[in-house]
């Protein structure tokens, strides 16, 4: 892969996962965050880029390892704007969406709370190098479609 590549694909997840992480307090919506941060911040990465111009899908592996690399990176931010979001809601405003995390990250030892987001972190990026797989393939379909119908223009 591009070094340009991985570092577009490094820094749009870090983006989602700030915007997913910012979002994720509010309580109804943070379950809608979760399901993104689990299966879709891969396909919204790859899909920008492709439309962008900055991304070609020639290989399943290509997609495989930018689905990784985007589900992994997206949840580190996702969780390090989660944690700070969830601690100052807690200690100013006195107010926890969800107690049992806010307890977790309040009295855990950091170095507990840094596996358990480097535990999330594989998971995400499991579930987001299958949705880049599964991106691949759909977008492979689209284009068979396409070029099926109009081929004899």
């Amino acid at each position: 892969m591009d070094r340009i590549l991985v570092k577009n694909i490094t820094i749009l997840s870090l983006i989602l996962g700030l915007i997913l992480g910012v979002l994720a307090p509010i309580p109804i919506v943070g379950m809608i965050m979760l399901f993104l941060l689990l299966l879709g911040s891969a396909p919204l990465v790859m899909i920008y880029l492709i439309m962008d111009g900055k991304l070609e899908l020639t290989t399943t592996k290509d997609s495989i390892l930018n689905g990784a690399l985007s589900g992994f990176m997206t949840n580190i931010t996702f969780a390090i704007a989660y944690c700070i979001i969830m601690v100052i809601l807690s200690k100013c405003f006195h107010y926890t969406p969800n107690f049992f995390l806010t307890a977790m990250i309040e009295n855990s030892p950091i170095w507990l709370l840094g596996t358990f987001i480097i535990f999330l972190g594989i998971l995400c990026a499991t579930t987001n190098a299958f949705a880049g797989f599964a991106t691949y393939y759909i977008i492979n379909l689209i284009r068979d479609i396409y070029e099926n119908k109009h081929k004899n223009d």
